[in-house]
């Protein structure tokens, strides 16, 4: 799995994605072409598996800030710190941390 500029993507790779106010940096902690992970719980990693969620061309990233995306609205599911996100041209590598 690369990024657009053709680089690999690694575990543990800081990464900047778009969301409504601007970027916000993740973490990618799952990778969805070999299912490798970074310390994720083991329900979640099961879940993920059984359910069949990730694909080659996603992965899950953890926000390291608030997660942008969280709000109070009752009326939708709650939302995590984790996200499912394709691997695209929007998503930008902003430091190399990956875990080999």
């Amino acid at each position: 799995m690369n990024y657009s500029d053709g680089l690999k993507v690694l575990l543990g790779d800081i990464v900047a994605l778009p969301v409504p106010d601007g970027t916000q940096e993740a973490q990618v902690v799952m990778l969805g072409d070999i299912l490798t992970h970074l310390d994720l719980e083991e329900h979640f990693v099961d879940w993920v598996i059984q359910e069949k969620l990730l694909d080659g061309s996603r992965v899950v990233v953890q926000w390291l800030a608030d997660n942008p995306l969280r709000h109070s609205n009752p009326s939708y599911a709650p939302v995590g710190d984790k996200m499912f996100t394709p691997v695209d041209e929007f998503m930008e590598l902003v430091k190399r941390a990956g875990v080999q």
